[in-house]
C-alpha cells in the first residue's frame, strides 16, 4: 500500500505541480489536496489521468453553475440530474450526456476548459501546501484527461503573470497611487476568472477589499455576458456601484482580459469624476 505522500521541500510555486505529477505516476491514483491562505482545492486522479479538479475560495464557481450561467442547461435540469445522481450514485456529467441534455463532445470540451481553469489557478498559488493521498477508486465516467490536455507540460512551472518581483513591485506602486485618490480607502487588482485578488492596499476589519473584489467578479462577468448577448462590441471603461456612504469603482484593464482594478471610496469626500480620471491614469502605468 502506498503511503500518504507530502511535498513541502519544493519551491513554493512548484509544490502543487510536483505532487500532481507524483499522483499521476501512482498506480493506485487518488487525491491531491491543496491548501493556501486564501483558497483550497482537490484534484482527483484515476488511471493516471485527471478525473476532476475543483478550486474552493472566493469567487470560485462549481461546474453546474458554469453550465447554468452559459445556458447549456437549465437550473431545473441540473437539479433533476443531481437528484438522480444522489439516488443512483451516477456521474453528474455522464448523466447529462445520457439524458441527451449535452452532447458528449460538447461536454468533454466544456469540462476540459473548466478543469483547465481550476488547475491553472491551483498551480499559480505561491503559498500552497499540497498532499497526495493514494486511494484506489472506481470512476463511472470516461471523461478523464491527460495532463497535457489541461495545462502546459513545459518543465518550467507555469506562473501567473503577476508573480515576477518587478511586476509585483509595479502593481504595489500602482495600488498605492490608487489609494491617493481623494476619498479612496481600499483598492486592489483582481482576476474575474479565478476570483483571486492579485494585490491589495487599504481596507479595515469592517471592510475586506479582497473579499469585496472576489464577490464583485460576478458583477464583471455578468456585464461582459450582457454585452455579448446584446452584440455590443465595445470595451467597458468602468462600472460604478453607488451605496449610501460609499462608491465602488471597477475598471477592467484594457488588453488584459479578466483583470480589473477595484477601488472603494468614501462618498462624502470623493469626487467621482476625478476618481474615474485618476483610476484611468493608474491603469496606464500598470504593467501586467
Amino acid at each position: 500500500m502506498e503511503s500518504v505522500a507530502r511535498s513541502q521541500t519544493s519551491a513554493p510555486r512548484q509544490v502543487v505541480r510536483t505532487v500532481l505529477h507524483e499522483a499521476l505516476e501512482s498506480k493506485l491514483g487518488g487525491e491531491v489536496v491543496v491548501r493556501s491562505t486564501s483558497v483550497s482545492g482537490r484534484i482527483f486522479v484515476v488511471a493516471r489521468k485527471v478525473a476532476w479538479a475543483v478550486l474552493n475560495g472566493p469567487g470560485a464557481l462549481n461546474f453546474s453553475s458554469v453550465l447554468i450561467r452559459e445556458r447549456v442547461v437549465s437550473r431545473e435540469d441540473v437539479e433533476q440530474v443531481v437528484a438522480e445522481c444522489r439516488q443512483s450514485g451516477g456521474n453528474f456529467c455522464e448523466t447529462l450526456v445520457t439524458w441527451g441534455l449535452v452532447p458528449r463532445d460538447t461536454m468533454r470540451d466544456l469540462l476540459r476548459r473548466h478543469m483547465s481553469e481550476q488547475l491553472e489557478a491551483l498551480l499559480s498559488l505561491t503559498d500552497a501546501q499540497a498532499m497526495f493521498v493514494p486511494q484506489p477508486r472506481t470512476y463511472s465516467s470516461q471523461l478523464t484527461y491527460g495532463l497535457d490536455e489541461l495545462i502546459s507540460t513545459d518543465p518550467k512551472p507555469p506562473t501567473h503573470p503577476l508573480v515576477e518581483s518587478d511586476v509585483m513591485a509595479n502593481v504595489k506602486q500602482s495600488l498605492e497611487e490608487t489609494l491617493k485618490i481623494e476619498g479612496a480607502f481600499a483598492a486592489c487588482l483582481a482576476d474575474s476568472k479565478s476570483g483571486m485578488c492579485l494585490g491589495s492596499v487599504g481596507g479595515s476589519p469592517a471592510f475586506n477589499i479582497e473579499t469585496a473584489a472576489a464577490a464583485n467578479t460576478e458583477v464583471v462577468r455578468a456585464k461582459m455576458k450582457a454585452m455579448s448577448l446584446l452584440g455590443i462590441k465595445d470595451r467597458i471603461e468602468d462600472i460604478l456601484i453607488t451605496l449610501g456612504e460609499q462608491y465602488h469603482l471597477i475598471r477592467p484593464l484594457s488588453g488584459k482580459e479578466g483583470l480589473f482594478l477595484y477601488v472603494a471610496l468614501h462618498r462624502a469626500s470623493a469626487n467621482l469624476a476625478m476618481a474615474r480620471y485618476k483610476l484611468s491614469e493608474v491603469e496606464k502605468s500598470l504593467q501586467v
